[in-house]
């Protein structure tokens, strides 16, 4: 069988069971020692069941590292020095295992419990995440969302200095992508169904609110559409001249704006 060691060739019978012997118990004691449940109770020091608890989220065990974790913030003091971090690895447990509500709730008690901790900007950056996730489909009620996006603010406003922070403002330009998604489909739905009054409200709004989107163009184009459809001639004008200006190279401009002459 492949990766089974092969017996010697002109060796006696016994000379060639000792290494396929021996391979066959190292296999049986890995396999054994997979099989073994992960027992935090049997840990009695603090610094071993964190160490072991560790190994345990590395390797992905998700499940077997938040039992160990959890005795920790339970049995550990807020003074003592793994507490915070046993609090922390806790929370990405739940993250681990897609638990985003309660991953949120853990990260939060680090920044809040622990404020001083190197690990509070981080923690409010995961939090932040963990909200992220819970608004994955730009057309599900935005509250998760935006929950996230208040956090990673307040992630620049407390720590302004940190890694985290900084990763922070990545993060909230890819969700404000996702808003302004979200405000732009609103305003493809009123526009097809002919409601230009509301589509320009939300095409609006897609424009100030989130003024760096990628959809920024398409939402000014669509614009001047709502605008020639329900005539009206100055706003229409005012778009093309703006869109000539900063957009001149597109196509859908041109073709929204008769080449600069909105009249046509």
């Amino acid at each position: 069988m492949e990766g089974m060691l092969t017996p010697r060739v002109g060796g006696g019978a016994r000379g060639r069971a000792r290494p396929l012997g021996r391979a066959l118990a190292a296999a049986a004691a890995v396999a054994l020692a997979g099989c073994v449940h992960f027992n935090p109770a049997a840990f009695h020091d603090n610094g071993a069941l964190y160490e072991a608890s560790l190994r345990e989220f590395h390797r992905g065990h998700f499940d077997r590292a938040q039992a160990g974790l959890q005795k920790l913030t339970f049995d550990l003091t807020s003074r003592d020095s793994l507490f915070a971090l046993s609090r922390f690895y806790l929370a990405e447990t739940y993250f681990g295992l897609r638990d985003f509500v309660t991953a949120s709730r853990e990260f939060r008690r680090v920044a809040d419990e622990a404020p001083e901790s190197p690990l509070a900007p981080g923690a409010l950056l995961r939090a932040g995440d963990s909200f992220a996730e819970l608004w994955r489909r730009p057309e599900l009620d935005p509250t998760n969302g935006q929950t996230a996006v208040a956090t990673w603010q307040e992630l620049q406003g407390r720590y302004p200095d940190s890694e985290a922070a900084a990763i922070s403002y990545v993060r909230l330009r890819a969700l404000n992508e996702q808003f302004a998604r979200k405000t732009f489909e609103s305003g493809i739905f009123y526009f097809k169904r002919g409601g230009f009054d509301s589509a320009i409200l939300y095409l609006r709004d897609l424009i100030t609110t989130y003024p760096s989107s990628a959809l920024v163009p398409e939402a000014f184009v669509t614009l001047v559409r709502a605008y020639r459809a329900i005539g009206y001639k100055e706003e229409l004008q005012e778009t093309c001249d703006h869109l000539a200006q900063y957009y001149p190279n597109r196509r859908d401009v041109r073709e929204a704006c008769g080449n600069g002459r909105p009249g046509r």
